[in-house]
C-alpha cells in the first residue's frame, strides 16, 4: 500500500501500547512498595510473610509462561493482553479489602496470573513481533515509560496512604489505568498479520541478510537450544538479573526500616531509583544496538556495584541515599526487563527465540519465588539489608561473566555452522 510508506509505521503504535501496559502494571508494581510498612504494622506480622505474595507472584507466573508463550503468538494476543491486565487490577483493588495476610495471597495468584501475559515475557515478545531493526530501542523506550510511571505511582501511592490509608490507596490506584489505558490497548494491539504490513526494519533486514551482513532467520530450534551448554549459560545470566533485580525494590523499604525516614521519604527514594531506571532503560537500549550485548552485560554490573556499595554507605551517612538510588537505578530492574532478553535472543537467534524465551522465563519467575521474600527475610533475621545489597553484586557480576561465555560459545557455533552450510 503506498499510503502505508506516508503514514508512521504500525509498529509505534505497539509501542504505544506496551508503554500503556506498562503504565498499568506499574500501578501493581507498588503495591508491595510503599505498603509494606503500614500494612505489616497493621497486622502484626514480619516483612517476609508480606513479600511472600511476590513469591506466589512469580511461581503463578513461571507455571503460566508455556501457556502464555504460544498464546501470545496468536490472534488471541488483541484480547488476552486487556484481559489479564483487567484481573491484575481486580487483584491489586481486592488488596484494600483483607484482614489477614492469607488475602494478599490469593491476589498474588491473580497478579501471578495476569503478569504471566502482561509483563517480563509479553513485552518482549510483542516487541520482537513487530520490529526486526532498533529492538533494543524500543524495548528501552517501553521499559523507561514503565519506570517513569512507578516515579508517579510511587508518589500517589505514598500520598494516598498519609492522607487516606492504605485501603483506600488499593481501591483509587486501579480506577487509573482502568480508564486511561484499556481502552487504547483493547482498540490498537494487533499483530503485524492483522494490520497487513511487515515489521519495522523486516525490509532493510531482509536486503541486508542477502549480503550476509546480518542473518535475522538464523535460529536454534527448542530441541537444539537445549542440548547446548551455551543455552544454559544465557539462562544463568538470566537467572541472576532474576535475583539480582529484586534487591533494589526493597528500596522504600530501606529508607523507612533501616534509616528510619518517613514513608514519604521512602517514596522519594523509590522515586529517584525510577528516575534512573527511566534515564537507564532508554540508554541501555541505545547501548545494546550500537555497542552490542556485551557492552549492556557491562553497563548493569557497573552501575548495579556502584550503586550497592553506596546504599551500604548511606547506612552511615544517609546525606548519599538519593544519589545511589539513582545510580541503582541506571542498572536495576532493566537488566531483567531489558538485557536478559536480549541476551537469549543473540544467543538462541531469532527464528525460534519466543518459544525459547517462554521457557527460560519459567526458570526466571520461579527462582524469584523462591528468592524475594528470602531476601526481605534478611531484614528479619539481621536487622539490616546490608546482605541483600552483596547478593545484588554478586549476580550482577556473575550474569556478566555466564554472559559472556555463553555469547562466546554462541558466535563460534554460528560461524561454524555457516562455514558447514556454504
Amino acid at each position: 500500500m503506498n499510503t502505508q510508506k506516508s503514514k508512521r509505521h504500525y509498529a509505534w503504535t505497539i509501542v504505544a501500547c506496551c508503554i500503556l501496559t506498562s503504565f498499568t502494571t506499574s500501578v501493581i508494581g507498588v503495591s508491595l512498595t510503599n505498603f509494606i510498612s503500614p500494612v505489616v504494622a497493621d497486622f502484626g506480622i514480619e516483612v517476609h510473610q508480606l513479600t511472600l505474595t511476590s513469591s506466589i507472584q512469580c511461581a503463578v507466573m513461571a507455571l503460566l509462561y508455556p501457556v502464555a508463550g504460544k498464546l501470545l503468538n496468536t490472534d488471541k494476543l488483541r484480547y488476552l493482553v486487556p484481559g489479564f491486565l483487567l484481573l491484575m487490577l481486580l487483584g491489586m483493588f481486592l488488596m484494600g479489602s483483607y484482614h489477614s495476610v492469607f488475602g494478599f495471597y490469593i491476589s498474588g495468584v491473580m497478579i501471578g496470573a495476569g503478569s504471566a501475559f502482561t509483563q517480563f515475557l509479553a513485552l518482549p515478545l510483542i516487541i520482537n513481533m513487530w520490529f526486526k531493526e532498533k529492538t533494543g530501542t524500543a524495548l528501552g523506550i517501553v521499559v523507561s515509560c514503565g519506570n517513569a510511571f512507578g516515579i508517579l505511582f510511587n508518589l500517589l501511592s505514598a500520598q494516598l496512604i498519609v492522607s487516606l490509608g492504605w485501603r483506600n490507596a488499593y481501591h483509587i490506584l486501579p480506577i487509573i489505568p482502568l480508564v486511561i489505558a484499556i481502552p487504547y490497548i483493547v482498540l490498537h494491539l494487533k499483530r503485524p498479520e492483522d494490520v497487513g504490513c511487515l515489521p519495522y526494519g523486516a525490509e532493510k533486514a531482509e536486503s541486508v541478510r542477502v549480503n550476509k551482513s546480518l542473518d535475522n532467520t538464523w535460529g536454534l530450534t527448542r530441541k537444539q537450544a537445549f542440548v547446548m551448554p551455551m543455552l544454559y549459560l544465557a539462562w544463568c545470566t538470566c537467572l541472576c538479573y532474576s535475583v539480582g533485580s529484586s534487591v533494589p525494590t526493597y528500596t522504600a523499604a530501606f529508607t523507612t526500616m533501616e534509616l528510619g525516614k518517613t514513608i514519604q521519604f521512602g517514596s522519594v527514594a523509590a522515586s529517584v531509583y525510577s528516575v534512573g531506571a527511566v534515564v537507564g532503560g532508554y540508554l541501555l537500549g541505545r547501548v545494546n544496538d550500537r555497542f552490542g550485548v556485551r557492552a549492556g552485560m557491562l553497563w548493569g554490573a557497573g552501575f548495579m556495584t556502584l550503586g550497592m556499595v553506596g546504599m551500604m554507605g548511606a547506612i552511615q551517612n544517609s546525606a548519599i541515599l538519593l544519589p545511589v538510588c539513582f545510580l541503582t537505578g541506571l542498572g536495576g530492574l532493566n537488566m531483567y526487563s531489558v538485557q536478559a532478553p536480549l541476551v537469549a535472543r543473540t544467543v538462541v537467534g531469532d527464528k525460534h527465540y519466543s518459544e525459547i524465551w517462554s521457557i527460560l522465563m519459567m526458570g526466571n519467575s520461579m527462582i524469584a519465588a523462591f528468592t524475594v521474600a528470602p531476601i526481605g527475610g534478611i531484614y528479619d533475621a539481621t536487622g539490616s539489608f546490608r546482605g541483600a545489597f552483596f547478593i545484588g553484586i554478586g549476580t550482577f557480576v556473575a550474569a556478566l561473566v555466564f554472559g559472556n561465555l555463553a555469547l562466546s560459545m554462541s558466535k563460534a557455533y554460528r560461524t561454524k555452522a555457516e562455514k558447514d552450510g556454504n
